[in-house]
């Protein structure tokens, strides 16, 4: 009995023995399976490449890494793959690029940021499209100075000049003695006056008459430097409207008062009126009101030998003139604007034993306004300005002119579309004078009988206003109102003209032929028309509208016209020699 339960207890033993052991086998089995799809299935990442939240973490956006740890002794190649998986970037590192990593802990940095970080000084890396390539700084050199990578690039100016561009290009060229950067030739800088200038050849020729260009051979990087340089430069100018007021008032009295006495009978006194120097009546006022070089009011009395003479005059004159330019130019591009006249006069005389040379100059009188902006970036301009204004004549004795001058030169400081007064002078000047008999004129009450006063005065006022205003586009110049301006002149003058005029009848005709032409009545419109062009053959305005007419109302007749016929033989002629 015993002998059983030991023999049970054994067989039970086994039994237990051999299903742990089934259940072993199987579990080995099934690791084996599990451990085989995982290398199937993942690459298994050495363990600095394990990217944990708790390690590296990157902000929402990508643009940073707002925290990165690299394990203990990882090489700087370590460091790459680990930057290259958390960015999403391809990063080849050449041969040479390794050694130990020596920073451990980043944080919020970019990638460029990363990369150098993981680098240190010894290493360099390029972008090449999608491409980080990271080299040795003997690598990067090579590289660098590869030749084979030099490219060119033409770069066509629109606002600076060649030669201008050439100078702020050169500090972006390379070392490299093959690259080089080239313009082309400059443009004529001074502008023909048109005054003798046609069929003496300076005109025309071999010039360039494209752009500007500037041409460079270099590497990409330092190409791409150069066309941001240009990028900043080579932009449209902004342009200065000036408005200048020149302003010039003179007043001037002049006031005479006094008695000349003659005892003589019978003699003139000159300058006065023959009928009272004993010839005549006693007594006479003349000159009342009297022309400019009159005596005024002129009184005499005559008695037995006594004569007497009262003169009384006042002259006034009050001129004022004003001048009102406008000029545009670009920004520190000198303007100039001149109106006026220029009197010839005879310089200088050269005579020899076969010949007399004589040198003819021109005195400019009127008004002209120079001026050189230089616009800043706060809205103010500081300008060189220079207004005048004149009026001369030449003296008859020797030819030589006078100048009357109303000017100034200087240099100011004036914000955008402000308006300042730049220059003023008001001068007052005072002059009395007293003529007498001696002891008599200076007797209280009767010396007035015995002497004369004139006084002078003269006032003079000299102003010149300034307006600037910055121009970025031409429509801020207002031309269309402008233009409206010269319109509304023009049709005042026409309506000025008398009614008999061929000309006011040629206006009048075609105005209401444009306007029943828009109402629709065609005939009177045709019939206005005939009018018009009968005042006025060439009148253009009046002939255009007639062909539209006609084109309209009787197209057949319009291909009739001597004008439409002769463009359509023009214009196959022209056809037959393009086919040559």
């Amino acid at each position: 009995m015993n002998q059983e339960k030991t023999y049970m207890s054994q067989k039970h033993t086994f039994s237990m023995i051999r299903w742990l052991c089934a259940i072993t086998l199987v579990g080995c089995f099934a690791g084996s399976i599990g451990a085989a799809e995982t290398n199937a299935n993942e690459t298994v990442e050495p363990e600095a490449m394990v990217i944990d939240p708790n390690v590296a973490q990157v902000d929402p956006t990508g643009a940073k890494i707002t925290f990165i740890a690299f394990k203990k002794d990882s090489t700087i190649r370590d460091g790459l793959r680990l930057l290259a998986a958390l960015c999403k970037k391809n990063i080849v590192p050449m041969s040479g690029v390794d050694g130990p990593l020596t920073v451990s802990r980043l944080y919020d940095v970019t990638f460029d940021e990363a990369l150098d970080a993981i680098l240190g000084f010894g290493f360099r890396y390029d972008q090449d499209g999608t491409f980080v390539r990271v080299y040795t700084a003997e690598q990067y050199k090579k590289m660098k100075e590869d030749p084979d990578r030099m490219v060119h690039r033409v770069f066509p100016l629109y606002y600076i000049e060649a030669e201008e561009a050439l100078k702020l290009l050169r500090p972006v060229l390379s070392g490299s003695a093959s690259a080089k950067v080239e313009a082309s030739s400059p443009a004529e800088k001074k502008m023909s006056s048109g005054e003798g200038d046609l069929g003496s050849g300076a005109s025309g020729g071999n010039e360039l008459a494209n752009h500007d260009l500037i041409i460079m051979f270099d590497y990409p990087e330092n190409v791409e430097r150069a066309e941001a340089v240009l990028a900043a430069v080579d932009v449209r100018p902004q342009q200065v409207l000036i408005e200048a007021t020149i302003m010039a008032a003179t007043l001037t009295e002049d006031m005479e008062f006094g008695i000349d006495w003659n005892l003589l009978s019978g003699t003139p006194i000159t300058g006065f009126p023959n009928t009272i120097n004993g010839y005549g009546t006693k007594a006479e006022t003349s000159g009342f009101a009297n022309a400019p070089g009159g005596r005024g009011l002129t009184v005499g009395f005559s008695a037995d030998n006594v004569q007497a003479i009262i003169t009384a005059l006042e002259t006034v004159t009050d001129t004022t003139l004003l001048a009102n330019p406008k000029i545009l130019a670009v920004n520190k591009q000198e303007g100039i604007v001149y109106i006026g006249k220029k009197i010839g006069y005879e310089s200088q005389t050269t005579q020899t034993q076969t010949s007399t040379t004589q040198s003819v100059e021109f005195l400019e009188t009127g008004t002209r306004l120079a001026f050189r902006p230089f616009i800043g970036n706060d809205g103010y301009i500081r300008m060189d300005i220079y207004p005048k204004d004149s009026d001369g004549t030449l003296k008859t004795a020797n030819n030589i002119p006078d100048e009357t001058s109303t000017e100034l030169k200087t240099n100011v400081v004036v914000k955008d579309g402000e308006t300042i007064v730049i220059g003023g002078l008001f001068r007052d000047k005072v002059d009395t004078s007293k003529y007498q008999v001696p002891v008599l004129g200076n007797l209280p009450f009767v010396g007035a009988l015995f002497r004369s006063t004139k006084d002078t005065v003269m006032r003079q006022e000299v102003i010149v206003v300034l307006t600037p205003h910055i121009i970025g586009e031409a429509a801020e110049t207002n031309a269309e109102a402008r233009l409206n301006d010269i319109r509304r002149r023009r049709d005042a003058a026409e309506g000025s003209l008398m009614g008999l005029d061929s000309a006011k009848i040629a206006e009048d005709a075609y105005a209401r032929a444009a306007k029943y032409y828009l109402e629709g009545d065609v005939e009177k419109a045709v019939y206005n028309l005939k009018l018009a062009l009968m005042m006025r053959p060439t009148y253009l305005e009046a002939l255009r509208l007639r062909e539209r007419i006609i084109a309209e109302t009787d197209p057949d007749e319009f291909r009739r016209l001597d004008s439409v016929v002769i463009d359509e033989v023009e214009a196959e002629q022209t056809q037959n020699w393009s086919r040559r």
